[in-house]
């Protein structure tokens, strides 16, 4: 089954340009191969944002920063006995038409908390330093209040987050996407036009590295490799060399769930994730059973 199959009527149009331009194309690649290309392509939910003040931002709104709306008896995260720092939330039920291969639940809210490291300073990647919490019922939440011992210079400026739709290919270095690198001598230029073609047809920003689900838009190499080798704690080259192999086998087993830009004009993640994107993956399987709070996290700068 094609991905076309699984879209949305409303999600129908852009795809039917997109696989126009595809396969109406004038580079020298076959046409199953351009077939095969177009089923890689996945719908997206794409995310700018906007700046706001907090208190101009409902309650249970998708945003960046500001407090969070929580239960009132939230269990706050911790991480070596201190409090992870909120650093957004994603109203489920308002980017669900977006989500046109329904992969996520219809409602509830999505928080995203890190942990900084006041020492570095600037957001921690170990275990357990960092955490997607879902939650299904948001009928009692509020605006609350920081904890107390909470760090609040990690309190970040308010964006309200917008959806829309958009559509990802894998990252240029992705195993999905190697096969026609070796095979057809222009297909860089190929795959450039493509991502042009589905940036300018959805009105993304280059710069703009949100979003939620499809394909990794990685910015050094495809950021599965980067799950595999946090996956098997990889900390020097020589370990990376000896288990190329297993990272790349690892790698396939990962999508991503989630991506937060730091490097945000509307927000000021930046204080601590300097121009880093956060990347949350996640394995199919759990993807499937809805399990979206079992997740890994890699950074990626430049």
């Amino acid at each position: 089954m094609t991905i076309l199959s699984s879209l949305f009527s409303f999600g129908q149009n852009k795809f039917e340009k997109i696989k126009k331009h595809v396969i109406e194309s004038n580079y020298d690649i076959e046409s199953s191969d351009k077939l095969e290309i177009l089923d890689l392509i996945k719908p997206t939910i794409g995310i700018k944002t906007k700046s706001k003040e907090d208190n101009e931002i409902g309650i249970g709104k998708s945003k960046i920063g500001g407090n969070p709306d929580l239960p009132n008896d939230f269990k706050w995260p911790k991480f070596e006995n201190e409090y992870l720092t909120f650093c957004a939330q994603y109203n489920l039920s308002e980017l669900s038409k977006y989500d046109l291969q329904n992969k996520l639940p219809k409602n509830g809210m999505l928080y995203t908390f890190v942990f900084i490291d006041q020492d570095y300073p600037g957001f921690m990647n170990k275990e357990s330093s960092y955490k997607l919490i879902y939650l299904e019922n948001t009928e009692n939440i509020e605006r609350i209040e920081f904890p107390k011992e909470y760090f609040l210079e990690g309190k970040f400026k308010s964006a309200q987050i917008e959806y829309f739709e958009y559509y990802t290919l894998p990252d240029d270095e992705n195993y999905k996407i190697k096969k026609y690198e070796s095979k057809y001598d222009d297909f860089s230029h190929f795959y450039e036009t493509v991502t042009e073609f589905i940036d300018n047809l959805t009105n993304q920003e280059t710069d703009n590295f949100h979003q939620i689900l499809g394909e990794d838009r990685s910015v050094q190499s495809s950021v599965v490799f980067d799950f595999a080798t946090k996956k098997l704690e990889i900390k020097t080259i020589e370990d990376y060399e000896s288990k190329k192999s297993e990272i790349e086998k690892i790698s396939k087993k990962y999508r991503i769930l989630l991506q937060l830009d730091c490097n945000d004009r509307n927000s000021d993640l930046s204080r601590f994730g300097g121009n880093a994107v956060m990347y949350f993956g996640i394995e199919p399987e759990n993807l499937e059973k809805k399990n979206i709070e079992n997740v890994i996290m890699a950074f990626q700068g430049t």
